[in-house]
């Protein structure tokens, strides 16, 4: 760290009443401050949020506003230390025994039960990409796919609810604090929809009139808002806002994998939507109105990747639910269980390379494009290109590692409702997203590579 640069930020800082604390005090090493958080930042005591705009401070430091220690043991200000509310990786994983518990009620009731939502809601998981000046985290995206990752594991159904419910949140660093407020008020409002412009938006005096009908209203028998897309009158597109109890739902969510999202069709007709509830898109991005990069890093690939990652956790979940099976399992007619059949042995070591090397490389592409954005580099077609394959590879990687070991299992993958049998249903629902698709994403990434245009494809 610079000594001058150093000075004029404890300076900043003394006078806006903060305190300058070493990583080392905190209970959470550098890395994980650095993938949890990005760049150090500056905590005001008007509790506005912001990134050090010279890049002046080494990630080894934060800065709180001042107050009494925290209990976490670390010098930090109770109240401000944000290593223990924001441990959400661990919050998921204490949530694995009662999603254990409630999953065989995941299909037939084609929802997540009442109970599991409650829990999910006070772990906090829907606040993760939310701005903190709304009761959010502001998670960094590579730690907000380790959360999908892991709740998918448990079950495809509820990693992708909190991935589409808690990655909406994002839509909020769009929108003004007060419009923000009236949306996810202190952090418990939940917001879904479907972000294609299926809708129509009429110019209104103050806003715009909104009729459409949407597919895929993933969770929206729990969210307290819901989102549209929109072509709009005067030739633009844009995302409009509007409260769950003005939303008529169909039950159209009868399908194969992920039943336990509810992803029902849902409609508005001839609705007033405030101006201040809409937010528009340029090159198919919604402009940020609020600092700090999580909100500068483009929708499209942070989207993209999450859904990734929900697929990573399913296969995960797969690779290991055969290895339980295939300790004791025997093949009709033989007397030697799975484990120690040549052709099992090379199905599951090829599933294992399968999904770590596309994890590793999906959290790399996002991870580059995560530092340009903190870096205030503007992010080109050829980053955007390249995290778009990332996620698309990823996913189709997760289907062939489940392909493998559900065929490695026998028979004993065939029922319906165990789990290999269940994560072969999701995996492939997964891989049905639009944003994945093999054609719609392999040709214009292919286009970039080759220094063309992606031509009409958002990437």
């Amino acid at each position: 760290m610079a000594e001058n640069g150093n000075r004029a930020i404890h300076a900043r800082i003394r006078d806006a009443g903060g305190t300058l604390y070493p990583v080392s005090a905190l209970p959470m090493s550098r890395d994980e401050w650095r993938r949890h958080f990005g760049p150090a930042f500056v905590r005001l005591p008007a509790a506005k949020q912001e990134f050090d705009p010279g890049n002046v401070l080494t990630p080894g430091y934060a800065i709180f506003r001042g107050g009494p220690p925290c209990p976490c043991g670390g010098d930090i200000p109770a109240g401000d230390c944000d290593m223990i509310p924001t441990d959400y990786l661990a919050a998921a994983r204490r949530l694995e025994p009662l999603v254990a518990e409630l999953r065989d009620r995941f299909d037939a009731d084609r929802q997540l039960p009442r109970r599991l939502v409650d829990e999910l809601h006070e772990a906090g998981l829907f606040r993760m990409w939310l701005p903190r000046a709304v009761g959010g985290a502001e998670l960094a995206p590579l730690a907000f796919l380790e959360v999908a990752e892991e709740l998918a594991q448990q079950d495809g159904s509820v990693g992708w609810c909190v991935t589409i419910a808690a990655g909406s949140g994002r839509l909020a660093g769009a929108l003004d604090e007060e419009a923000a407020r009236s949306v996810f008020g202190d952090g418990e409002g939940v917001l879904v929809g479907a972000l294609y412009a299926a809708g129509r938006a009429v110019t209104a005096p103050g806003g715009y009139r909104v009729t459409g009908r949407w597919s895929y209203g993933s969770f929206i028998d729990y969210a307290d808002w819901v989102v549209g897309g929109c072509a709009v009158d005067d030739g633009g597109e844009r995302f409009c806002l509007f409260p769950r109890r003005e939303v008529e739902v169909f039950d159209t969510w009868d399908v194969g994998g992920l039943r336990g999202t509810a992803s029902n069709d849902y409609a508005v007709s001839d609705l007033f939507v405030p101006e201040e509830l809409t937010i528009p898109l340029v090159d198919y991005q919604p402009p940020p109105r609020r600092d700090g990069p999580l909100y500068a890093l483009p929708m499209t690939s942070a989207f993209a990747s999450s859904i990734a990652m929900v697929a990573i956790g399913i296969a995960r979940a797969a690779v290991d639910v055969l290895a339980g099976i295939a300790a004791e399992k025997r093949a009709a007619g033989s007397s030697v269980v799975l484990r120690d059949n040549a052709l099992v042995q090379v199905d599951v070591a090829s599933a294992e390379a399968l999904l770590g090397s596309a994890r590793a490389y999906l959290l790399s592409e996002l991870g580059r494009m995560w530092e340009s954005t903190v870096a205030g580099r503007t992010i080109g077609v050829r980053e955007l290109a390249k995290v778009k394959l990332a996620a698309c590879h990823a996913t189709r990687c997760a289907i062939e590692a489940v392909d493998l070991v559900y065929q490695s299992a026998g028979g004993a993958a065939l029922r319906a409702g165990t789990r290999l049998e269940r994560c072969f249903r999701d995996v492939h629902v997964v891989g049905q997203h639009a944003r994945l698709g093999r054609l719609g994403t392999l040709e214009p990434v292919g286009r970039v590579l080759l220094g063309l245009s992606p031509g009409a494809a958002r990437l």
